[in-house]
């Protein structure tokens, strides 16, 4: 088992801080402010793993913790009343080491006198629940034990002291269970992506005319109330949209988003007619009573799969118009019931907007490592839009998935892909295409792909600003280079951009400015010794920027005598000779 990932650990004390700190138990003795610092980082980490095992409140779960000075290996308790179980938790927060046979064994000892319900030398945190641990005791039908750690998993002699004790015939305790709990490093992570995710809609609907199949899956069609949607989408906002391939892209003046606001303005009653529907997926799908011409359904796991401009664009008329009477305004809602595990609903989605004027790029919304990635960024105040989407109001740092795309592409060691992103950029959106498969892969994370967006930004500015204090025709290098330019500096940058800190732009800005001074020097060098037609063009043929981008990366790392690279310089057995891309990324030194 590996340990959490230093990115993520950052972000999990920070959580650790500001959510459950404040709310900790007093700490007991006299400490140096930096242990006491580094004890309550810890101590809320037991706090956090309540939590979310429970669904408890952060005072609930602080209020478990009795984690301290002589707590006998003992860092928190907490009866569940609903499953008659008594929990006791011990956990380690470090970046990598594992769960040993110390930890073990003194949580071991603390467990024999608890059950005993002998404290005497627990320290006063514990003594100050004898009330309640003697309630728990009395009244608990299980004893689990909880074992939580962020290093590289637990020692297999650890194992073997828990594992004796929980069979221990002699302890005469047969409430004390045999399953012991293990929160690993996977599982914390987990949780913090988790608390980024967006909730599922579980709602009433209501329909007129309503009809059903069963087969091959549930289906429910009717008319519902515009009125009703809209409220809906102000109660949930994306949340109801989870599954669709794009949020609300705004109405603008004119087209389809404009003509469903004029009819709900001048003719409400004819909306039905003049709209092609609503589809929405849903994990649960159970009618309940009639009333009114109307039928009630229970619907679990709501998501709208197409349709979302209608809601969005109507939820928006509503709230510009607040007087406007639209009760009469339906549309007919095509409810399905897919399962909970399948990817059935995706085919839905992808086949229902196709119907629509969507490009492919959208249906990277339907790539569930595009949900992990936002997540994961979220963790870091990031918010990811990798789904059309109208801007946010504020000053939130937002990151598309058109300019991370770019930035990983850049950062990829193919040597076709800097000309690519000249003449196809929607290749490296399109979840079908190779290139994307090759950018978004599992093992990329949201810190990640943040730090590649932040190098990649940069060296665009820069060249924005060479492109602007430099003369023609040096300028119109600048102007197209940028891929080529950015596919040699960014690997500079690799080590940091996969490294254990969120980097910071103006830290990386003094970095990169002296080396992105020379190399696009030799850019424009190159070009002028071996660039011929027009410059748009010539960076949109890939043998010709490849070749390119070859001669100025040989130039700039001081390679022009290198005997390997003038070797392969002759040689091409592999297309746009990508050895010697191979080669000359091998040999980049990392700033």
């Amino acid at each position: 088992m590996t340990a959490i990932t230093p990115p993520m650990m950052m972000a999990l004390k920070t959580i650790l801080q500001d959510r459950f700190v404040s709310s900790l138990p007093a700490l007991l003795g006299n400490q140096n402010p930096d242990a006491n610092r580094d004890k309550q980082i810890s101590r809320a980490f037991n706090a956090f793993v309540l939590q979310n095992m429970f669904g408890l409140s952060t005072n609930d779960a602080t209020n478990a913790i009795v984690d301290d000075f002589a707590d006998n290996g003992i860092d928190a308790v907490f009866y569940h009343e609903n499953d008659e179980t008594f929990y006791i938790l011990q956990s380690k927060l470090k970046a990598s080491d594992q769960f040993v046979l110390g930890d073990a064994e003194s949580f071991t000892r603390g467990i024999r006198l608890l059950v005993e319900q002998d404290l005497d030398t627990f320290n006063q945190l514990i003594k100050d629940k004898s009330d309640y641990l003697e309630n728990a005791l009395d009244h608990c039908s299980y004893i689990k034990l909880i074992i939580a750690y962020t290093g590289n998993g637990i020692s297999q002699v650890a194992k073997n002291v828990l594992e004796q004790l929980v069979n221990d015939q002699a302890l005469d305790e047969e409430r004390l269970s045999s399953e012991i709990i293990y929160i690993d490093s996977e599982k914390v992570e987990n949780w913090l992506r988790h608390d980024q995710s967006i909730k599922l809609v579980n709602t009433r609907i209501k329909l007129s005319h309503s009809n059903k199949v069963d087969s091959p899956c549930k289906t429910v069609f009717g008319l519902a109330k515009i009125d009703d949607l809209v409220k809906l989408h102000n109660e949930h906002d994306k949340a109801l949209y989870q599954k669709n391939i794009r949020y609300f892209i705004g109405a603008g003046k004119r087209g389809v988003n404009q003509a469903i606001k004029d009819t709900l303005s001048n003719s409400p009653e004819n909306f039905l007619h003049l709209n092609n529907g609503i589809t929405a997926v849903c994990t649960g799908l159970d009618p309940k009573r009639s009333k009114g011409g109307y039928k009630d359904y229970v619907v679990a796991g709501f998501s709208v799969v197409n349709g979302a401009q209608t809601i969005s664009s109507a939820a928006q008329f509503k709230q510009q118009n607040p007087d406007a009477d639209t009760n009469a305004a339906k549309v007919m809602l095509t409810l399905i019931q897919t399962s909970t595990d399948g990817d059935f609903h995706k085919t839905i989605t992808k086949a229902r907007n196709l119907q629509n004027p969507v490009t492919l790029s959208n249906f990277a919304a339907l790539d569930d490592n595009q949900e992990r990635l936002r997540q994961e960024m979220a963790i870091y105040q990031v918010d990811y839009h990798y789904r059309p989407q109208q801007p946010p109001k504020g000053n939130s740092r937002i990151i598309d998935i058109s300019t991370l795309s770019k930035a990983l592409a850049c950062l990829h060691y193919s040597v076709d892909y800097p000309a690519r992103l000249k003449t196809e950029p929607s290749l490296f959106t399109n979840t079908d295409s190779d290139a994307y498969k090759a950018l978004y892969t599992d093992t990329l994370s949201g810190s990640s792909a943040i730090n590649s967006v932040t190098v990649f930004k940069i060296i665009h500015d820069l060249l924005i600003t060479a492109e602007r204090s430099s003369p023609s025709p040096e300028k119109l290098v600048y102007r197209h280079c940028l891929y080529p330019l950015a596919s040699i500096l960014i690997k500079q940058f690799k080590t940091r951009i996969e490294g254990d800190n969120i980097l910071v732009e103006n830290d990386i800005r003094q970095l990169i400015s002296v080396p992105f001074d020379e190399l696009r020097q030799c850019f424009a060098d190159q070009y002028r010794m071996s660039g011929v037609g027009m410059h748009h063009a010539f960076f949109k043929r890939i043998a010709d920027t490849a070749l390119l981008t070859q001669k100025a990366a040989i130039t700039y790392q001081n390679m022009a005598a290198d005997q390997t690279a003038l070797h392969l310089r002759g040689q091409v057995n592999t297309p746009y000779n990508q050895a010697l891309t191979n080669y000359l990324i091998s040999k980049i030194v990392q700033i």
